[in-house]
């Protein structure tokens, strides 16, 4: 009966992304893009019995959500990559008093909360960016969303913010992204002493790691 369900339930969110698809394909811009997931996420976040079936298939060991998907925070599951890249749509679950570090994004995005209140802190920048390894920041606005509420967040130094829960209980945040810039990485930002940290998909990471190793390997002498 479980698993008839939770395939029941993959069903209707491949066939809600499969809809988004076809419209957003019809839009050239990508304000429109985002005003077109502003008016579809908040109808989709009300959706509370698809969010109880997807927990339910995550706790059950179900290979959808795909919990070895590569994500950029541990508390993030993608539940769906469109394939022509035109949007993701990904779920974050956070604890009690839990936020995000304060970082940007190399999309636009739009997001909102399934389940409980959804905490935003933007920031903006007040340097000139002109040192890549600093950054000096304000907060510039701070709200809460409630579920069904949405907001949308502009890629790069426009979108510098964090997200959380600012309560007991649980927070499910959905986000939907555009179609990524060229840029590979998305940047952390420490308040505390100003330091930016680039953070690249796991398979990136991997292939720059190599790539370093190597380069030191054909640098330092041969022993054999």
């Amino acid at each position: 009966k479980d698993e008839r369900m939770n395939t029941f339930f993959q069903e209707e969110l491949q066939g809600i992304c499969r809809g988004w698809a076809a419209g957003v394909k019809l839009i050239g811009d990508s304000g429109g893009r985002m005003a077109f997931f502003r008016d579809e996420l908040s109808a989709f976040l009300v959706n509370r019995t698809l969010f109880e079936g997807l927990l339910k298939a995550i706790t059950n060991g179900d290979p959808h959500p795909d919990l070895r998907q590569e994500t950029q925070f541990d508390n993030e599951l993608v539940l769906h990559r469109d394939p022509g890249r035109l949007f993701s749509v990904r779920m974050y679950i956070f604890g009690p008093g839990v936020h995000t570090t304060v970082h940007d994004h190399s999309s636009w995005g739009v997001s909102g909360s399934a389940f409980g209140p959804l905490e935003v802190v933007r920031y903006r920048r007040e340097d000139d960016g002109s040192d890549p390894d600093l950054a000096r920041l304000a907060m510039a606005d701070r709200y809460a969303l409630r579920p069904g509420e949405v907001e949308t967040t502009l890629p790069l130094d426009q979108g510098i913010h964090r997200t959380g829960n600012p309560a007991e209980g649980t927070t499910l945040m959905v986000s939907v992204y555009g179609t990524p810039l060229r840029r590979l990485y998305i940047q952390r930002f420490n308040l505390e002493n100003g330091g930016v940290h680039r953070v690249f998909p796991p398979r990136f990471k991997k292939k720059m790691l190599a790539e370093q190793a190597l380069k030191a390997m054909a640098a330092a002498p041969r022993s054999d």
